[in-house]
């Protein structure tokens, strides 16, 4: 059904059909179905099997699936053409409502948190990629979802599609955040062998406008659209460059078109992640790592152009990237974990101690600037962070400790 209004249009969004490439197989991810997750104490033994299932996953790949979640899919199906509609607005009328500056290097950034973070539309051509080449992907990001001011469209700046439409978008992002999320940190306090419900209590729980002393996260619609295609060569193929998340956890929605891609932890090589159908592709940020003295991995993911038989596609995400506490300190001494006391994994000794406000501050505002990114290999400028590396590209029997990548690479100094 299509739904015309004043100044956007509603309909179903058409995913790709399943590419038939027999040259693609794509990596299957640990899978964990929610519905079995069950509360109370004659149910530990379910939920150990599941944090068993998912523990080798965190600590290497740093992703996971989640299906079962239990959002209702024709909410999710219906959420989906909201963010089409939105997405496909003219730029002029976009521009009423960004986030940033048009150029992540023209962002005055002692007055904003730039496109990255900020409510509202990041876009085309943003961020600067490899050989001179920038971005073809549109965004709009919500903040502030679990507290009463979203509900403010004096406060916020809302287009109209999105002030029609605050209550669907809340509701999912606030069910990610109070249910998936919840479920997940309780899941990894058994990996970690604390107490089910410390994670989520220390770092993501939430007090009504309180902004420093909640957890909190980002939502984002998010548009690939194809690139040019000698641009694209420039890139190889590459949409966007492999990154770590700033955060605690990310949730995506598993789609079956065929271009996010993970860095195998054990070869190096890229891989495609499979689809999950109505499920979600749940993956480890920065926080978490540091958190857990890098047990957990903040793997590297990129996404690039699709395989021909879905090239005329475009890719739709919903993501919900959830943050810890701003006052939150970032290394295992904030939660004495007695399963990363045995295994050794403390803090390093040049890693400064810092809050989760001050990583997410200066790593986010990295990602678009031509000075780290624009390089002639896939691999950012590595930078320094209050002792730690923006970027760590995690593979296994491989000493990415400061010390021996200040050997390998030439590191930049935060002050860029």
């Amino acid at each position: 059904m299509s739904t015309s209004l004043k100044t956007y249009t509603l309909r179903p969004f058409q995913e790709a059909p399943l590419s038939s490439s027999i040259s693609i197989k794509p990596l299957q991810l640990e899978s964990i179905d929610l519905s079995l997750y069950k509360e109370g104490p004659e149910n530990l033994p379910q939920r150990k099997q599941l944090a068993l299932k998912i523990e080798k996953s965190l600590s290497t790949y740093g992703f996971i699936s989640v299906v079962n979640h239990g959002f209702d899919i024709a909410k999710l199906e219906f959420l989906k053409s909201i963010a089409q509609g939105l997405l496909e607005l003219p730029f002029e009328e976009q521009k009423k409502y960004l986030a940033g500056a048009l150029k992540s290097d023209l962002e005055d950034r002692s007055t904003s948190v730039g496109a990255e973070r900020g409510a509202g539309f990041k876009p085309k051509g943003y961020w600067s990629m490899r050989n001179g080449v920038e971005d073809s992907i549109i965004h709009y990001n919500f903040n502030n979802m679990n507290h009463s001011i979203f509900f403010d469209e004096e406060h916020n700046n809302y287009p109209e599609i999105v002030k029609d439409h605050l209550k669907e978008i809340a509701e999912y992002y606030r069910f990610l955040h109070g249910d998936t999320l919840k479920k997940i940190c309780n899941l990894a306090d058994i990996v970690l062998e604390l107490p089910e419900g410390f994670l989520y209590d220390k770092f993501y729980s939430v007090k009504d406008n309180d902004f420093d002393s909640s957890g909190g996260g980002a939502g984002r619609f998010m548009l690939y659209e194809a690139m040019d295609i000698e641009d694209q060569k420039k890139v190889d193929n590459t949409w966007l460059r492999g990154h770590s998340d700033s955060g605690g956890f990310t949730f995506i929605t598993s789609q079956p078109i065929l271009s996010l891609q993970i860095r195998d932890y054990y070869t190096g090589e890229w891989n495609y992640v499979g689809h999950a159908p109505n499920g979600l592709i749940v993956n480890i940020g920065d926080a978490m790592e540091f958190i857990t003295g890098g047990y957990f991995k903040s793997s590297i993911h990129r996404v690039v152009a699709p395989p021909d038989d879905q090239s005329g596609y475009k890719r739709l995400v919903l993501i919900y990237f959830s943050k810890p506490k701003n006052t939150s300190i970032l290394d295992p001494e904030a939660i004495n974990s007695p399963k990363l006391n045995r295994l050794g994994y403390i803090k390093p000794k040049e890693w400064e101690k810092i809050n989760f406000n001050a990583w997410n501050n200066q790593k986010s505002r990295l990602f678009g600037k031509k000075a780290i990114n624009d390089t002639t290999s896939e691999e950012p400028r590595l930078v320094l962070l209050y002792g730690r590396l923006h970027e760590r590209w995690h593979q296994a029997e491989t000493n990415f400790s400061l010390e021996e990548a200040t050997k390998r690479f030439e590191i930049l100094k935060v002050d860029l």
